[in-house]
């Protein structure tokens, strides 16, 4: 089990996936809702197979940077489910305009906020 993910090692009866909101060259972002509250999401799978050493430990870093922030402005992340290939990261499902660059993902929020991910280097 991994330290991400405890107890968890797929998504079959949690989630059900919908269609594709965006992609990039490691991952695949969907809809998806939650089985048991309904709740939509949002569905980040991260290839793992096509990671090197050194993006792993940025993937890493940057979700537990993740897990630490809370605040209305920006997209909050509810579960990591870690596979031997996949990484699923369930976040929240904002509303607004969704703009794409390569693998990083942008998303214009109501109040004129932007709201982003992207891989920062580590200092």
């Amino acid at each position: 089990t991994s330290l991400l993910s405890p107890g968890r090692s797929d998504l079959s009866g949690l989630y059900h996936l919908g269609r594709t909101l965006g992609r990039g060259h490691f991952a695949v972002v969907k809809l998806g809702r939650n089985v048991n509250t309904g709740q939509l999401v949002a569905v980040k799978m991260i290839d793992k197979t096509k990671l090197d050493v050194m993006a792993t430990s940025h993937l890493l870093q940057e979700v537990r940077c993740m897990r630490r922030v809370q605040h209305p402005n920006v997209v909050r992340l509810y579960e990591v489910i870690d596979t031997p290939t996949t990484l699923y990261l369930v976040m929240e499902l904002a509303e607004g305009e969704y703009f794409w660059q390569g693998d990083d993902i942008y998303m214009h929020k109501r109040r004129d906020f932007l709201v982003f991910t992207k891989k920062i280097p580590s200092k």
